[in-house]
């Protein structure tokens, strides 16, 4: 009965194997990205003023960065406001800073990533966010999603709690206090990014993420980092459901059994 101790042990492996999560597209992850077959950001160096922004950047010599993105307190002790330190961050984000002004009255911006997901079921995406400043109600920063032509929906919004304070750290290790903090899906964000997950299920050829954002001042900043996009392979779909794995093995040993009599 060795034959059937063997079938026995691989239908529990094939019963009890977890299926994995995976990467199936990243941008803006250690400066690099992965399966982005398009981006589209039609504000990109739009905004004569170099303290207005809404762009990916790296804090790299001689980059034209709005100082409310950029913490420079290491080398300038009196730098109050800032999110990626100009001395040891030098990795990839995406920046905002007042929307609203002369080339962009209306201070509505659209940023678009276009992911290939194909041959994935898709099951989370997160990204690493951080702001620093005193907001208003009527900033408003978010991401949404459609799969291929399906409808778009919201992934992750801002609110602004008027009732509020955060503390912020710089770099140099000096903490400053400010009012009206910003948070993403009820998580109150600081100059520190951190990654805020979300589900995100289906599957298809193309995942599109809109960012969105209407921001007055130079005085507030928001940043993110590290889109990535997680799944599993539909492969996976294609292992026998566990009943159909049952009748297989009861007909293998069945088949055995039969031999064994002759």
């Amino acid at each position: 009965m060795l034959i059937t101790r063997n079938i026995l042990s691989v239908s529990l492996l094939l019963l009890t194997a977890p299926v994995q999560a995976t990467i199936i597209a990243y941008d803006m992850l250690n400066s690099s990205s992965l399966n982005v077959v398009d981006y589209q950001n039609p504000f990109s160096q739009q905004f004569v003023s170099d303290q207005d922004g809404f762009d990916k950047y790296q804090a790299v010599p001689s980059a034209s960065i709005p100082n409310s993105l950029i913490d420079s307190s290491l080398s300038n002790p009196s730098d109050s406001l800032g999110i990626v330190d100009s001395q040891t961050d030098q990795e990839s984000f995406f920046g905002v800073s007042d929307t609203l002004n002369p080339n962009n009255p209306s201070g509505d911006a659209q940023a678009t990533w276009q992911f290939d997901i194909g041959g994935f079921s898709l099951s989370s995406i997160s990204i690493s966010m951080a702001a620093m400043g005193d907001f208003e109600t009527f900033d408003h920063f978010s991401f949404s999603y459609a799969i291929d032509t399906s409808p778009i929906q919201i992934l992750f919004a801002s609110a602004v709690d008027e009732q509020a304070n955060q503390s912020y750290t710089m770099a140099n290790g000096n903490q400053y206090l400010l009012n009206d903090p910003l948070s993403i899906n009820g998580q109150v964000l600081n100059n520190q990014f951190q990654q805020l997950s979300q589900s995100l299920i289906g599957s298809g050829s193309i995942l599109s993420l809109y960012f969105n954002a209407n921001q007055n001042g130079g005085t507030e900043a928001f940043a993110f980092r590290e889109i990535i996009v997680n799944g599993e392979s539909l492969l996976a779909s294609q292992v026998p459901e566990p009943r159909s794995i049952w009748l297989v093995l009861l007909g293998l040993v069945a088949l055995k059994m039969k031999r064994s009599q002759v």
